[in-house]
């Protein structure tokens, strides 16, 4: 029995699959262990603007490091591979990263530690073009969706068990453990585990198809992007996504417990609730995104969200007498979304590289990368901007609507929407082509044309 993973295969085993959905759940966990992060600045900080400025240095990070490391990625070939090389070290910077940031001391100590884990969570951004090369098109779904089914297992680990611990403190001899400590050092043991396992597990075979040269030096990285036009279908697909997909985000919890007077334990509740189903139905969705047609479903979802949010928005607003909804019902609309969410998880990125050429995989997910920033940044301050506008029109002096995000939210969702039915209209006519699949060269066919 072969343990070692290989890229570019024809079909793999379903043993192969079931392991690459397990290994990507070291990378997801570099971000879960940072949810706290903002807990472990306010130790030192306490200005709000200080605190974003810290942490919006991971998107200033995103252009420069996960652009360049996948730009070069597709560009170079090394005995080791093209991609991993990128991945090992970093997997193990972060790693060092998470010890660190719970003994900083001071704030110098603190920055150090939070600028090591955002260089290197973006020098490991060729994780997303690994996984592809490694899962051949016809298998991607079922990947998706088994991936899919462990990331949430994992979301229940940090925000059920992990989170609510961060503040607890446990006596081990003359050492205290703090939860913050075991959090990060969780996710340390994760990395490390992650790494050996890329290290000693993955092989990459080298690609058929000739590398792109290097032009522009440092600028060709950005030049690239947009260089071909046949990424411009992939960089829509995932404008659609993000367009659709934009919730409240950090002000999801303000609308809970300021707006509608819930406690964090309720929220515990909502999102308990929500865990569990999600895992009954996850595995599900992985047969349908290899057997159906996973741009149908991806356009379907996008309706279903934004139909559903008109629905939320009217029922609170104008049938519930108080505007204020029963938990119950908090959870039934809330999780009618996240099942149109976990669809759109798990068929958007088999389905975005159907469009992508081999040859281009690391710098299509550069100007993946670069668009899904550049449009968080915009919808994120527009949650934001919308609330305060909307309140400071209609609410007295120093009262918020968080609801009223829902609006901008159905605007942009319409967006979204009237892209994708425009996108379909274009790959029926032939004018968009799926040349991820149609030009997909796996090793076995390599060898017979050598033979």
């Amino acid at each position: 029995m072969n343990y070692v993973l290989e890229t570019q295969h024809k079909s793999v085993p379903w043993r192969w699959v079931t392991l690459m959905a397990l290994f990507g759940q070291p990378h997801g966990c570099a971000f879960f262990v940072t949810g706290n992060l903002v807990f472990t600045i306010k130790k030192f900080i306490d200005n709000p603007a200080a605190i974003t400025a810290l942490t919006s240095l991971d998107v200033v990070f995103n252009i420069l490091f996960a652009a360049t490391c996948l730009y070069i990625s597709d560009r170079i070939w090394t005995r080791y591979g093209r991609r991993k090389i990128f991945m090992i070290p970093a997997y193990f910077g972060i790693a060092i990263a998470f010890m660190l940031l719970p003994l900083a001391t001071n704030i110098y100590t603190l920055i150090f530690a939070v600028v090591l884990w955002y260089i290197f969570i973006d020098v490991a951004a060729t994780f997303q073009t690994l996984k592809m090369e490694m899962i051949p098109p016809h298998q991607r779904g079922r990947w998706s969706a088994l991936h899919s089914w462990m990331f949430q297992i994992m979301i229940i680990v940090f925000f059920v068990f992990l989170g609510p611990r961060f503040d607890d403190v446990v006596a081990l001899g003359g050492f205290e453990l703090t939860g913050e400590m075991f959090t990060y050092w969780f996710g340390s043991v994760m990395m490390i585990v992650g790494g050996i396992f890329l290290a000693f597990f993955i092989k990459e075979n080298k690609p058929a198809e000739k590398a792109p040269s290097f032009k522009g030096g440092f600028l060709g990285v950005y030049k690239s992007i947009f260089a071909d036009s046949r990424l411009f279908p992939v960089y829509l697909l995932i404008f659609c996504w993000l367009m659709v997909g934009q919730g409240l985000d950090s002000v999801a919890p303000l609308l809970l417990t300021e707006q509608w007077g819930y406690t964090k334990q309720d929220m515990g509740t909502n999102f308990l609730a929500g865990g569990l189903i999600n895992l009954i139905y996850i595995p599900i969705l992985g047969l349908i995104a290899d057997k159906w047609d996973r741009m149908k479903l991806f356009a379907f979802s996008l309706v279903g969200t934004m139909i559903l949010k008109i629905v939320y928005y009217i029922y609170v607003q104008f049938i519930l007498a108080d505007s204020r909804p029963e938990i119950i019902e908090i959870i039934a609309f809330g999780q009618g979304m996240s099942m149109f969410g976990w669809i759109i998880q798990v068929v958007f990125w088999p389905l975005v590289y159907d469009f992508i050429p081999r040859e281009k995989m690391g710098t299509a997910q550069t100007g993946l990368s670069f668009v899904k920033t550049i449009t968080r940044l915009i919808l994120m301050n527009g949650v934001g901007v919308w609330i305060t506008v909307y309140s400071f029109v209609f609410l007295p002096e120093n009262t918020y609507d968080y609801f009223s995000a829902y609006i901008f939210l159905i605007i942009t969702d319409a967006v979204g929407v009237a892209i994708i039915l425009n996108f379909i209209w274009q790959v029926k006519k032939g004018k968009l082509k799926p040349v991820g699949k149609e030009n997909f060269q796996p090793v076995e066919d390599q060898k017979g044309a050598n033979a």
